[in-house]
């Protein structure tokens, strides 16, 4: 499915707010379930500069988003990302769409070296997207989280250039 990949608007907050807010994406990331749309649209719009916020659109509706967040100080070669979908266009290639756009201007306009995530390790088919764009597991954290009333572990995975 190709999707226009573009800049997140401010008209984009509520489509963000429903992808955030779906259980799929409350189950395989550390966000919280009965987020108040405020709390959301405050998290969107804390970025810095050199934020980058994607939306992919398909027929004039935002069905993905990304956000890459690179450090600060010592840090600044590298940054961090999240990527989610809409449940009915999971699997349709706009996770793809969204990673290779993130990486593009990672690698070619803010000279980032190392891309890094956490991620479950039962999340097969994100650790799977990630290997394909050349991220690979670092390590891995035993009950790194508490998710739907278990500890759950997770891996964190990074990509350097």
């Amino acid at each position: 499915m190709d999707a226009i990949i573009r800049a997140m608007r401010a008209e984009d907050i509520a489509d963000i707010y429903e992808i955030v807010s779906q259980p799929t994406f409350l189950y395989w990331t550390l966000a919280l379930p009965y987020e108040s749309f405020e709390a959301v649209k405050r998290w969107l719009e804390a970025t810095s500069p050199r934020d980058l916020m994607l939306v992919a659109e398909v027929d004039g509706r935002v069905v993905g988003a990304s956000a890459l967040r690179p450090f600060l100080g010592r840090r600044s070669h590298a940054a961090e990302f999240w990527i989610g979908v809409r449940e009915e266009h999971a699997g349709k290639g706009l996770g793809s769409q969204l990673l290779a756009a993130m990486i593009d201007t990672a690698d070619n306009w803010l000279n980032l070296s190392r891309l890094e995530m956490t991620v479950f390790t039962d999340n097969e088919r994100a650790i799977a997207l990630y290997k394909k764009f050349g991220f690979e597991i670092e390590g891995a954290h035993k009950a790194a989280t508490f998710r739907d009333g278990a500890f759950v572990d997770a891996y964190t995975m990074a990509r350097l250039r």
